[in-house]
């Protein structure tokens, strides 16, 4: 293998058909004589050589073959055949290497006399991915266990690909390997996806999940008024300002009377509520209406199959129980209603734990699709607002075209499986990490079960690994329903 030439950070090298470079694979440069200085490519693409007479030995062959009565060729040399075997790998310049130390490359370039070797897996992974503190383990490179670290994963994480390339098979890894090292993990699951995951707790709002408002607060109440049945202008303010009345009067009264605070949607419909008899008919058309919804524990409703306390809940996903949050029942805008409910719960909890001598158990917070249930302005205030106050989150989608610019440009890590349209590739290649033209390359050719990662875990290295199985009775993929599953049934 030798340099046939360098452009900027590309590196064409001419090799023969019997070398292995194939897309993916490292090599390091060497400068001889001395040895001292080099570089490290990677290839990201390969090519037939051109070479002049590659036109007229072609023309000779394909008339030679279609004129000749026998299959041998005629006129021709042994060595024109080892010529046509000759490929160019272009590579890109990844890191400089000096006194057998790797560091960022800084735009120095060897001369053509160089040794060219392959970096084995065991070097490479060292190089870039020392022994973690915190090991997540679910891949293999050429074979071997690979293991990332776990605090590489904080902040925001993005899983990518087409659809049934795999995203949700990383994303469950992800989960399984986090909560085992007793990481809060909490799933916004859309699909019915993630229900099968070891020790999950699976939460369906309006069946066995019923917060208590008192837990909440009465702004929450006022929110999934304004969505599923607005209030006019006047009655709205008026609905807001005497909820807050209510909800600080049956404070004190509990206070009073040496009792847990508790209040409920019954309770606030008994009322008398300010504002004329038509604003008062109006708020109790509300409230009727979302009692009839049973989004929240009534009194005396609590039994021990519903979980109404989200603190609790909480502490049970920081013992291992990763926590599911099924939407699949609810309508598209009381999931936007109840993720924003959530979501607000999950900062009140990461307060907490940053104050008071609190354990500072802050959660990874899984986003399946998340553009589908929040608005650009969410998605921004947990990408901005998660470093600061302990929320790490992982946006699963393939349709990475639809999340805010902002996510890519502040990425920490990307798992790309599979893409194939060139406006979800530009959007993936916004971050910082990588070129457009590495991650179309790598995108396009990905196996099944593999992923390239990219970022922190990989000290900006563009990685492609193979993905372990699932532990068993945890499917890759959710259930997909068809009409053609009953004749199955029946020829069986």
């Amino acid at each position: 293998m030798e340099i046939l030439r360098i452009d900027g950070d590309l590196v064409f090298l001419l090799f023969h058909a019997s070398e292995a470079a194939e897309v993916g694979e490292t090599f390091q440069i060497i400068e001889k004589p001395d040895n001292a200085k080099g570089i490290v490519v990677q290839i990201v693409s390969n090519d037939s050589h051109q070479y002049p007479g590659i036109e007229q030995e072609l023309i000779q062959i394909i008339l030679e073959n279609r004129l000749s009565t026998t299959n041998s060729p005629l006129n021709q040399e042994l060595g024109l055949g080892e010529i046509r075997n000759l490929k160019v790998a272009k590579a890109k310049i990844r890191k400089k290497i000096e006194n057998s130390e790797w560091m960022p490359w800084d735009g120095w370039i060897p001369t053509r006399n160089v040794e060219v070797t392959q970096v084995s897996a065991e070097v490479l992974c060292d190089r870039i991915m020392p022994s973690p503190s915190f090991p997540i383990t679910f891949l293999k490179y050429k074979n071997e266990a690979i293991s990332i670290d776990g605090p590489m994963l904080d902040q925001i994480n993005v899983i990518t690909g087409v659809k049934g390339s795999g995203k949700s098979h990383v994303s469950k890894h992800l989960a399984i390997s986090l909560s085992h090292q007793g990481i809060p993990c909490v799933v916004f699951d859309v699909n019915g996806e993630y229900s099968n995951l070891p020790n999950v707790l699976t939460l369906r709002w309006g069946e066995n999940f019923l917060p208590d408002l008192a837990e909440l607060d009465y702004w929450i109440l006022l929110q999934i008024v304004d969505l599923i049945n607005p209030l006019p202008e006047t009655s709205r303010a008026e609905f807001e300002h005497s909820l807050a009345v209510h909800f600080g009067a049956r404070k004190r009264y509990c206070e009073e009377q040496n009792l847990p605070f508790s209040i409920d949607i019954p309770y606030l419909q008994n009322l008398t509520w300010a504002g004329g008899t038509y604003v008062q008919d109006a708020i109790r058309r509300r409230l009727e209406h979302v009692n009839h919804l049973n989004l929240f524990v009534r009194e005396g409703q609590q039994t021990a199959d519903i979980y109404t306390d989200f603190n609790q809940i909480y502490e049970a996903a920081c013992n291992g129980s990763p926590l599911v949050i099924d939407l699949r029942s609810q309508k598209l805008q009381m999931q936007k209603t109840l993720t924003n409910i959530l979501i607000s719960q999950l900062e009140k909890i990461c307060k907490i734990e940053s104050e008071n001598g609190g354990l500072k158990r802050f959660p990874f917070v899984f986003f399946e699709e998340a553009h589908l249930y929040i608005d650009e302005s969410g998605i921004m205030n947990i990408i901005t607002r998660g470093r600061h106050i302990g929320i790490s989150s992982v946006f699963v989608t393939n349709t990475p075209e639809k999340l805010p610019d902002n996510v890519f440009r502040q990425l920490d890590n990307l798992f790309l499986l599979n893409l194939t349209h060139k406006d979800d590739i530009r959007r993936v290649s916004e971050n910082s990490f990588t070129d457009e033209e590495t991650i179309e390359s790598f995108s396009t050719r990905m196996l099944p079960r593999h992923a390239l990662i990219i970022g922190r875990v990989t000290d900006r290295y563009p990685i492609i690994f193979d993905v372990d199985p699932l532990p068993p009775n945890v499917p890759p993929t959710g259930v997909t329903r068809t009409p053609w599953s009953r004749f199955v049934s029946q020829n069986h």
